[in-house]
Parts: C-alpha cells; sequence; structure tokens
C-alpha cells in the first residue's frame, strides 16, 4: 500500500512540474512572438516611411492625421448608405494615390542623371534583409 501511495505522489508531482514547465513555456512563446510581431510591425512602418520619402515620425503623424480624418467622416455618417459611401470614397483615394506614385515611379525612372530613383529602390538592402529577418522570426516564434 505504501508502494502505490508513493508511486502516485510521485506521479503527480512529475505531472504536476510539467504542467507547470509547459504553461510557462506557452507563456514565454506568446511574449516572443508579440515582440517579433511588434518588431516587424515597426519595421513594415519604417518601409513605408521610406518609400513615401519621408522620417517614420513624419510618417506616423501623416498615417494619424489620415486615420483621424477617416473616424471622423464615419462618425459623422448617419446610415449604412453614408458609411459605404465614406468607404467608397477613402478606397478610391488611395487607388488615385497608388496610380499617382506608379506613374511618377515610371517617369523617374529614365533619369537618373536627375538625382532621382525609383521609389521602390529607396529601400536600403540591410533594411529588406532585416524586414525578411523579422518575418521570418514572426512565422518561427508564432508557428504560423
Amino acid at each position: 500500500m505504501l508502494g502505490v501511495a508513493l508511486t502516485l505522489i510521485v506521479v503527480g508531482a512529475a505531472s504536476y512540474g510539467l504542467n507547470r514547465w509547459e504553461r510557462v513555456e506557452n507563456q514565454r512563446q506568446a511574449a516572443v512572438c508579440k515582440a517579433n510581431q511588434e518588431h516587424l510591425k515597426n519595421l513594415e512602418t519604417q518601409v513605408r516611411a521610406m518609400t513615401a520619402g519621408l522620417s517614420v515620425e513624419a510618417y506616423a503623424e501623416a498615417e494619424k492625421a489620415e486615420a483621424g480624418k477617416l473616424v471622423r467622416a464615419l462618425d459623422t455618417a448617419r446610415n449604412e448608405a453614408e458609411v459605404n459611401a465614406v468607404i467608397d470614397e477613402h478606397s478610391a483615394a488611395i487607388e488615385k494615390q497608388i496610380v499617382a506614385e506608379d506613374a511618377e515611379v515610371k517617369s523617374r525612372g529614365e533619369q537618373p542623371f536627375l538625382g532621382q530613383e525609383l521609389k521602390k529602390q529607396r529601400i536600403t538592402t540591410d533594411i529588406k534583409q532585416e524586414l525578411i529577418r523579422a518575418e521570418k522570426a514572426v512565422a518561427d516564434a508564432c508557428d504560423e
């Protein structure tokens, strides 16, 4: 009887220890995943800022102002039709901006002697490599 009780205590202690270790490991994994995702988000913001030819701070302010403008427009909408109109208008503005940037890139592409470079080339090689590493780190840490 003592042997059975001792075996149950050892099995119970081992189970508790294993469960505790798994919980701590899961918490550590979640923290690593969150940190990697935050780093990737910051890099993506830096890349978008470089592409736009702005500093990260100026880009963040412009992005915040644009988001605030959209939120205010959505807040003033009184019904679903007005909400849809605001969303359609915003989508059209973004599409127009993309077309304008593509046209600018194409027009600058043949004029390197003027010191103009493609917007897509403003992203430095080290940032591109860091972005690739960050994407891989997120995929590894977050089991995606």
